[in-house]
């Protein structure tokens, strides 16, 4: 089922345009516990634009007026919350590690990924940076952190307004992790020494240099297609144990 929060997602990660469509995506992930709360007008001051302008963009997702999204909104968050946790119960994460080669210590791994899960928990925001692919792997895991009250957004260039601080928790994700690197000498205005970051790399040299605060060093050497697959194992990991150790022990 395409649910509502991956429809908004899709738009909003493979968007190229910084308008109205892409702020009121932005503002229904920053206020998704809550999103019906607030009435058409209430959002359109928000984003400083016009009901107009946010209807438009709802016409593009199929919707034809403000209260039928509302209502799906309200549908489709309840009826994610149940795939989760029907598909969550009674889960064993060791079969996860165990699926592909990620580590060549589990219990340590494990307890690697357990600690970027409190980072998580502890951080107001997280945010994605990587490439196409690997951050399209990643939307499954940005989905159910965003249903379980966290914000998860992807970093885009030419969002000019979003600036890393010291509630982050910034996630790379990079084979080789010249791209980190890249990244830092571009975007100066990019501090990663007040926030919280991780690299998730293949490259014993990044893991070393210690630019990011954490580190997941995967087996391999620029190997992108089983990096992909090895991120894609990581995403399931934290996005299960995120649930079993803050959401399923609150219910």
């Amino acid at each position: 089922m395409n649910i509502l929060l991956s429809r908004i997602l899709k738009y909003l990660n493979g968007t190229l345009f910084l308008d109205d469509a892409y702020r009121f995506c932005v503002f229904f992930i920053l206020h998704y516990q809550n999103f019906g709360d607030y009435s058409l007008e209430e959002v359109a001051n928000e984003l400083k634009t016009t009901p107009e302008s946010i209807l438009n963009f709802l016409k593009y997702l199929g919707f034809y007026d403000y209260q039928t999204f509302v209502e799906t909104y309200y549908k489709h968050k309840r009826i994610r919350l149940e795939q989760i946790e029907e598909r969550m119960e009674n889960l064993n994460i060791c079969t996860y590690v165990e699926r592909i080669k990620v580590s060549n210590d589990n219990k340590e791994f494990l307890k690697k990924i357990e600690e970027v899960c409190t980072k998580i928990h502890e951080s107001k925001r997280v945010i994605l940076v990587g490439a196409l692919y690997p951050m399209s792997i990643a939307v499954e895991f940005q989905t159910d952190l965003i249903s379980f009250g966290k914000t998860v957004l992807q970093y885009h260039t030419y969002d000019k307004d979003m600036i890393f601080n010291e509630n982050d928790y910034v996630i790379f994700t990079s084979s080789s992790g010249r791209s980190l690197e890249g990244f830092m000498y571009t975007r100066t205005n990019l501090s990663l020494q007040n926030t919280t970051s991780l690299l998730i790399t293949q490259n014993p040299t990044y893991a070393r240099r210690k630019l990011t605060t954490d580190t997941i060093q995967v087996p391999g050497r620029f190997d992108g297609i089983n990096f992909n697959y090895q991120i894609m194992t990581i995403f399931d990991l934290i996005r299960v144990m995120y649930y079993q150790k803050y959401i399923e022990k609150q219910g």
